[in-house]
């Protein structure tokens, strides 16, 4: 009988095969229950102007301009970053999705965590493996990958949609590591590198996956055959490690001057004070691994900011927990058995430092920046723990079994704690008024937390409590653009216009963005001064050509004004960017956005008083003329539509309009006393 070729492990890889994917499906059931909640959560943060307000993402057809500028990333121009793959991603959900539904955007965030914890179980399996031959290797992997996967802190990088970044930027820096680890000749042929070129495309912090490598290659990888036969100092193996690792150093280099160069002239960072926020850091890393440990105190918006002097003690705390870490991975690095730990708290730093360094960004603290650092952390902590078990098991080698069954049944409660957690989590992220009553209770200092709980109660009709947050924000942050527009909002809804006014005027002193302009012109246009409206909307769609707001502004004052060619002119340009726009598809055809079904005299004449009670002016018009458009001999439509005309400042048509009620029935008291007035009021501006 001729020798077997199998191995004597390979029927005890076979016997734990069944199992090992039984945990693994076990485990994908546990992240998918734990994320059950959460598919119609809304929009938050920077969703408004990547996902919500930008034109681009609503037709597969702006594909190729993803890549061609980044203008297309948002609909406000500091912002616009390049990431074409991320939007382009964010243009098939709304393409699934038919429109803005958070399901399909949600859905997608669920897939990529999953195929995320697949890789992650090859990616820990093969480091652990090599560093010890035990069959509980594959478990610690599915254990690993699972406790990642559910840890609470990375609700926000999964509820926060704009958050995709993070989410797909580090399954490409695993895939190319698993590419790397597995196929030598994509190692030969620098074939592991194309998921890093992909992953540029999503974030540039893809490109740390060169300092990642090469701390692996200096712990785990005999890089040349010269090594494996013994020549082993520590300058040879750096040296060999760093000639296999500079084709990746050079591209990452590369990659990040490209990515720089293809960012908008207004692009930002939002930083301030590049030390005072370099003085931070080391303390936000350590209240990062604090969260690691104890994910409790979770926040989406922090109200610690930059330290201002050099002498804060928090600073100090931050160093010395550095310091820690470090001599830590240098010791474990040093022994076989314990260098994934090392790995591991090398991956935590490296990842890190992104956004812990003198690139200052616009918030300190993010809880979505800890996604990519913790698949350090996770790996590292459960080897540590591993390594503790089997050493209990070498001293009692009676007890293994009962040891086992600890373990298992340990490692099951946490993870059932977590995915009770996630689930409790992802309420909070339900809503925006969820979401930011949570930041203001845990943020107390947090002057945008208390604005954006006072903008959700503003949008249910609760004014005085909304100029209330407001107010207080205003004390913790006075200089605030955002602030101003949201006050200007809240008085002209309480009625004080003078007030309201003067709150836009300030957001636009501070910041003459399309922001501050779109929302005065708005407000100016619901005070019937339309005329006045017309020129800071435009200024505003200069601004942000992709912003859908003052597109759809314009194109209703001048549907309003009977400004036919500048409307069509703007229907035509919008139509060329999103193809499926509602707004500019219903002026293209003729109609009114808010149009029903077969919609007669009477449909349109109910629907146009009802926009006047409730002081929609620019779309009363609207409808009264298309109501005339089936009926031209309607005095009261003729009638209402000149009090519409009027209120929007659009005097002279609204003259014409009562002109004509007047020549349909001469004996119409209530538009001869309307015209009356409107002629008073016009001799009185005029000897104003």
């Amino acid at each position: 009988m001729k020798a077997s070729k199998t191995s004597p492990a390979a029927p005890q890889r076979r016997d734990r095969r069944a199992p090992l994917v039984l945990a693994a499906v076990a485990m994908a059931v546990l992240v998918i229950a734990a994320y059950s909640n959460f598919f119609e959560n809304s929009f938050h943060f920077d969703d408004s102007h990547v996902i919500e307000n930008n034109l681009y993402i609503r037709s597969l057809s702006n594909s190729l301009k993803f890549f061609q500028t980044a203008a297309t990333f948002s609909s406000l121009p500091q912002n616009a970053t390049y990431r074409p793959l991320l939007s382009l991603t964010y243009a098939i959900d709304y393409r699934l999705g038919n429109g803005l539904a958070p399901f399909q955007f949600h859905l997608t965030q669920l897939i990529l965590l999953l195929v995320l914890g697949a890789m992650l179980i090859r990616l820990f399996a093969g480091i652990y493996g090599r560093t010890l031959d035990r069959p509980w290797t594959e478990f610690a992997a599915v254990a690993a990958s699972a406790l990642f996967c559910l840890h609470p802190a990375n609700t926000e990088t999964m509820n926060f949609i704009s958050s995709r970044s993070d989410l797909l930027s580090t399954i490409f820096v695993v895939l190319a590591f698993l590419v790397y680890l597995r196929f030598k000749s994509a190692r030969v042929y620098y074939l592991y590198l194309i998921p890093i070129v992909v992953g540029a495309l999503v974030k540039a912090p893809v490109v740390m996956f060169a300092p990642l490598l090469l701390v692996y290659l200096l712990l785990f990888g005999n890089v040349s055959e010269a090594a494996r036969k013994g020549r082993e100092s520590r300058r040879y193996r750096f040296g060999e490690a760093m000639r296999e690792t500079a084709p990746s150093f050079v591209l990452g280099a590369l990659l990040l001057w490209f990515l720089n160069s293809m960012n908008l002239p207004e692009w930002t960072s939002g930083g301030g004070d590049r030390w005072a926020y370099l003085r931070t850091q080391a303390w936000v890393s350590l209240h990062y691994l604090r969260l690691f440990i104890l994910p409790v105190g979770l926040t989406a918006d922090s109200d610690l900011t930059a330290f201002r002097n050099w002498y804060d003690t928090r600073m100090f705390a931050g160093l010395a927990f550095l310091i820690l870490l470090l001599v830590i991975a240098f010791r474990t690095g040093r022994r076989d058995e314990q260098r994934p730990i090392a790995f591991g708290i090398a991956w935590f730093l490296i990842a890190l430092f992104p956004t812990t360094s003198i690139f200052p960004l616009a918030e300190v603290v993010n809880e979505h920046r800890i996604f990519f650092p913790y698949i350090g952390l996770v790996l590292a902590a459960v080897w540590a723990t591993m390594l503790c078990i089997e050493r209990m098991r070498e001293r009692d080698a009676a007890g293994r079994a009962v040891l086992h069954a600890a373990a298992a049944a340990i490692t099951f409660t946490v993870l059932l704690i977590f995915a009770f957690s996630v689930h409790a989590r992802n309420r909070v992220w339900k809503t925006e008024e969820s979401l930011w009553l949570d930041v203001t209770e845990k943020s107390p200092g947090n002057g945008r937390a208390l604005m954006n709980y006072g903008l959700t109660q503003m949008q249910q009709g609760r004014y005085a409590v909304a100029k209330d947050y407001f107010e207080r924000a205003l004390a913790l942050a006075p200089n605030y653009s955002t602030l101003e527009i949201n006050l200007g909002v809240v008085n002209g809804a309480l009625g004080d216009q003078a007030t309201a006014e003067q709150h836009f005027k300030r957001a636009l002193q501070l910041k003459a963005d399309s922001d501050s302009n779109f929302y005065y012109a708005r407000w100016l246009s619901e005070n019937g001064r339309v005329q006045e409206a017309i020129p800071l909307a435009l200024k505003s769609m200069s601004l942000s050509p992709a912003a859908s707001n003052p597109r759809d502004l314009l194109m209703r004052i001048y549907a309003a004004a009977g400004r036919k060619k500048e409307l069509d002119a703007l229907v035509a340009d919008t139509l060329a960017i999103a193809p499926g726009d509602p707004t500019a598809n219903a002026y293209g055809r003729n109609v009114t956005p808010d149009a029903a079904a077969n919609p007669t005299y009477d449909t349109w004449f109910k629907l146009g008083n009802q926009q006047l009670a409730r002081k929609d002016y620019l779309n009363a018009v609207q409808s009264f003329r298309r109501a005339l458009d089936l009926n031209r001999s309607s005095a009261d439509a003729w009638n209402n539509l000149g009090w519409a005309l009027f209120s929007l400042g659009l005097n002279d048509e609204a003259v014409a309009a009562y002109e004509t009620a007047l020549k349909i029935d001469p004996k119409y008291d209530r538009a001869r006393s309307n015209l009356q007035w409107l002629k008073d009021q016009s001799v009185k501006a005029g000897k104003r």
